[in-house]
């Protein structure tokens, strides 16, 4: 376990003479975590490594890739993934029950094991991940089958992490706020020898949070959670590096499963929470891996990795079914679950990475593959039918996961094999062209599938970008297995999308802004549907693959220096999605679930002067409904939030940051995602005061 309060011996290891040796002629740059100041515009990112795994430029990608930096994370206090994502308009939030975040991307919800990434490579995402370790998160729009395999058609988020760097740097912070919140968070990057070629970096968090809602017996739920990181980079050779990886969260909190919505109030108010004061949910998920990267000509590079991601839950929970609350007897009736989880998720890669000219045609082409291997193994026990009285008892059973027969192991192998060509017929005209050849293994079937994807770039001057692009993805679904289904056992077709966008991009300003624009139609096909039948004895369904999601979108965004003081991160989205199922028609043509037409999302920095500056941020999100047949229905609203920053200058090499930030500063009351009788219910106005010193 890690310790409660590792902070002390940590600076006290950061700030050692090894440490602070500077290498005077490091063998490879690496990105610098802070903000530079001058030149560099803010907010603006010239380049994304999600959309075509390598540097590419985001002018010469025929595509949308949504970029939240260090200083955004930083200045809105992002402690969640879901902190950093609600500053792109086309990112829904769906319900966080059992410390899970939920998000569509374009009205498609990313799915816990294949719609996040970190560094390129999946991770199963059923926890708040430690944004304290994000370098910056990059959101790729629309199917991403071509190089990361099965995916929702909706796009991809990728957790990018901090790197060492060969100067020393280091960081401690404390934060408070409302609610009992404090979060302690100490950063040290450096070179380890003399030389330069070995560097390293630790990061050390803890967090802990109360809650303004309150349980039956009147107390609140906590959290508690700690993270510990640690990278190095070794560089071989010149021309060679090979990186470690290690970390490790702990995040132990009480359940809160969210409200239940009658006529659109938390029915019993919005305090009060339906789970017990028991409950509990204890993770401990470990990442390591290593990569290697080798420069092995000036244009060609070879790249590979692996991760290795170990997740631990156990939860004892007392679930209130809020369905049968009785206001005569104020008692509703609840079940009890002790359950265990260990998921194993293995991921590795290679990539091979070259330039060269053919004609008079410069290629950038991608040979590569990726592997994929996911383990799980589980235990269980539950107690139903159990009595809880408002005023009264919420009893607590006896029992125990370790009592259950633990399920079979359940693992599931991917491989990938992919190629890429960018083209580059003159200084106007770019082609892409990708093809993908995977295969999946589960303990019953085995499913093959090919993708394409394609796209045309027109440059009609060097600042702007026209392109229109095809993709596809692939979501293997099991076969029908039910007894009761007319078609028990038939193979089941992947699950397919596509998307056919036409984008604009162009950079403003001088280089400082980046505005972009698209407007897109994905299309997912093979949906399973099933059809209530008559007359066939006990048979009384049948399953087929007849349904289909439409989404037909525009998206534009502005991120950027707009003057020499002020800066802005924004974006808006239209989406028009709608789903196909002729067998039922309380589904047929209604919108998804936390899905809305109209949602846009603006922070903005503005520099008084060198050492202070002011940021607004506001966060529209239109209606929506929180169930398939739309009979749950959600207004929409808008929050704002509000921050001031200072910074002193400490020493030499000392700065000393202060912060305060108010998060919807004007305390709007509003349903966030999440079904009727489960919905995330909108967080309260909170203060959090910030204090850091960076050396």
């Amino acid at each position: 376990m890690l310790k409660k309060h590792p902070l002390a011996v940590f600076v006290a290891v950061a700030l050692s003479p090894l440490n602070s040796t500077a290498a005077t002629n490091p063998t490879e740059p690496v990105d610098e975590v802070y903000v530079v100041e001058g030149h560099q515009a803010r907010f603006k990112a010239n380049s994304n490594e999600t959309a075509m795994r390598m540097d590419v430029s985001q002018l010469e990608t025929a595509g949308q890739v949504a970029v939240m930096d260090q200083t955004l994370i930083q200045e809105q206090n992002a402690t969640t993934l879901g902190d950093v994502l609600v500053n792109d308009a086309s990112i829904g939030v769906g319900g966080t029950d059992r410390n899970r975040e939920i998000f569509m991307l374009r009205g498609f919800e990313l799915d816990t094991g294949t719609g996040y990434l970190r560094n390129g490579q999946q991770q199963w995402s059923y926890y708040r991940h430690p944004v304290e370790l994000m370098e910056r998160v990059e959101v790729l729009k629309g199917p991403a089958g071509l190089l990361y395999g099965k995916s929702a058609p909706g796009g991809l988020v990728n957790m990018v992490t901090k790197r060492p760097t060969a100067a020393f740097q280091a960081s401690i912070s404390q934060k408070v706020g409302t609610n009992d919140y404090q979060h302690t968070v100490a950063d040290a990057s450096g070179s380890l020898n003399q030389s330069g070629t070995l560097r390293g970096r630790m990061v050390l968090s803890k967090q802990s949070e109360g809650s303004s809602r309150r349980y039956l017996d009147g107390s609140e739920p906590e959290l508690d959670r700690q993270i510990a990181g640690l990278m190095l980079d070794y560089d071989i050779t010149p021309d060679t590096q090979l990186s470690l990886h290690y970390d490790r969260v702990i995040d132990d909190s009480n359940s809160d499963n969210g409200a239940n919505i009658i006529n659109g109030k938390p029915q019993l108010g919005s305090q009060f929470i339906w789970e017990a004061p028991w409950s509990f949910m204890d993770i401990d998920v470990e990442n390591y891996g290593v990569d290697i990267v080798s420069q092995l000509t000036p244009d060609w590079k070879v790249k590979s990795g692996y991760n290795r991601q170990d997740y631990k839950r156990h939860y004892h929970e007392g679930f209130g079914q809020r369905e049968t609350y009785d206001a005569n007897t104020q008692s509703f009736k609840y079940f009890a679950m002790d359950r265990h989880d260990n998921w194993v998720l293995d991921t590795a890669y290679l990539d091979v990475t070259g330039a060269f000219q053919f004609g008079n045609i410069d290629h950038q082409v991608l040979i590569g593959a990726n592997a994929l291997r996911n383990d799980y193994v589980g235990q269980r026990v539950m107690k139903k039918n159990q009595t809880a009285v408002i005023g009264g008892a919420y009893p607590e059973p006896d029992i125990h996961y370790g009592t259950a027969t633990p399920r079979d192991p359940e693992p599931t192998d991917s491989i990938g094999f992919y190629a890429q060509d960018l083209m580059t017929l003159n200084p106007q005209w770019q082609l892409l062209a990708g093809l993908r050849y995977d295969r999946e293994d589960n303990e019953t079937d085995t499913y093959y599938n090919v993708l394409p994807k394609a796209a045309v770039m027109y440059h009609p001057s060097p600042e702007k970008t026209l392109y229109v692009t095809y993709s596809e993805s692939f979501e293997p679904k099991n076969p029908v297995d039910s007894d009761t289904d007319i078609n028990d056992g038939m193979a089941l077709k992947p699950v397919k999308g596509k998307l056919y966008e036409f984008g604009y991009k162009q950079s403003l300003l001088n280089d400082q802004a980046l505005f972009s624009a698209a407007l897109f139609q994905i299309e997912q096909e093979n949906k399973v549907v099933k059809e209530a039948i008559t007359g066939q004895g006990s048979l009384t369904s049948r399953t087929t693959q007849l349904g289909k999601q439409t989404h037909k979108g525009v998206e534009v965004s502005l991120a950027g220096q707009v003057t020499d003081s002020w800066s802005v991160h924004s974006s808006a989205t239209y989406l028009d999605a709608r789903i196909e199922d002729p067998f039922n028609p309380a589904n047929d043509g209604k919108q998804p679930a936390d899905t809305p037409e109209w949602g846009a999302s603006i922070w903005s920095r503005y520099d008084v002067d060198n050492q202070t500056y002011v940021n607004v941020g506001a966060r529209y999100v239109g209606d929506r409904y929180g169930d398939m047949k739309n009979t749950y229905h959600k207004p929409g609203y808008t929050t704002v939030n509000a921050g001031v920053g200072h910074t002193i200058k400490a020493g030499e090499q000392t700065d000393l940051k202060l912060s305060v930030n108010v998060e919807n500063l004007f305390n709007e009351s509003y349903l966030a995602g999440g079904v009727q009788n489960k919905t995330t219910l909108g967080e309260e106005r909170k203060v959090v005061l910030g204090a850091s010193l960076h050396f």
